[in-house]
C-alpha cells in the first residue's frame, strides 16, 4: 500500500522570494506544525546529497530523523527523504510554479518504506490518515503563505 498526498496554495509573492524562504531549512520550524516542536540542524548547503537532522514530537515522543536532500531544481523543486528512527521513510516534495502575479506552492508527501508494525499501520490506517495529513499540510501551507506575504509586504512598503 502506498500513501501519497499533495496540497497546494497560491502565495502573493514572486517565485524567487518563495524559493528563498522554502530552501532555507533553518526556517522550516517557522511553518512546520507547532505541536511537533521541530528542532533542525540545517544543511550547510541545499544540494542533492546534503543531509541534516531533525527532531520533533510524534505521538508524544521525540522522533529523530536523518534527512537527505535527493533533488534540487533551483526555483522549482526540492525533494528530500526523512528516515525516521523507527525505520520508516517519507519523501517530501516542495514544488513552485508561477501563477499570475504569484507563486503556486505544492507540498507533497509519500511513504517510501517502513518496518513492522508501521508498514501494517500505514496499510490499515492510510485512508484515515489522509484527512489528518491533508489538514497538517494545509496548515503548513497557510503558515508559509502568511510568512512569505508578510515579508513581501514589509519589503514593498
Amino acid at each position: 500500500m502506498t500513501f501519497q498526498i499533495a496540497r497546494e496554495t497560491t502565495i502573493d509573492a514572486p517565485r524567487d522570494r518563495v524559493w528563498a524562504y522554502l530552501s532555507d531549512f533553518a526556517r522550516h520550524t517557522e511553518w512546520a506544525d507547532p505541536k511537533h516542536e521541530l528542532r533542525i540542524t540545517p544543511p550547510s548547503e541545499v544540494r542533492a546529497g546534503a543531509t541534516f537532522s531533525s527532531i520533533g514530537k510524534d505521538m508524544g515522543r521525540d522522533a529523530k530523523n536523518t534527512v537527505t536532500i535527493t533533488e534540487v531544481v533551483p526555483g522549482e523543486r526540492i525533494t528530500y527523504v526523512a528516515k525516521m528512527d523507527n525505520g520508516s521513510e517519507w519523501r517530501n516534495v516542495l514544488e513552485l510554479a508561477d501563477t499570475g502575479s504569484g507563486t503556486r506552492v505544492t507540498k507533497g508527501e509519500s511513504w517510501v518504506r517502513g518496518v513492522f508494525p508501521f508498514n501494517v499501520l500505514i496499510a490499515i490506517l492510510g485512508p484515515l490518515m489522509r484527512n489528518e495529513v491533508a489538514k497538517l499540510h494545509d496548515a503548513d501551507l497557510a503558515r508559509i503563505k502568511a510568512n512569505v506575504e508578510r515579508a513581501a509586504a514589509g519589503v514593498a512598503s
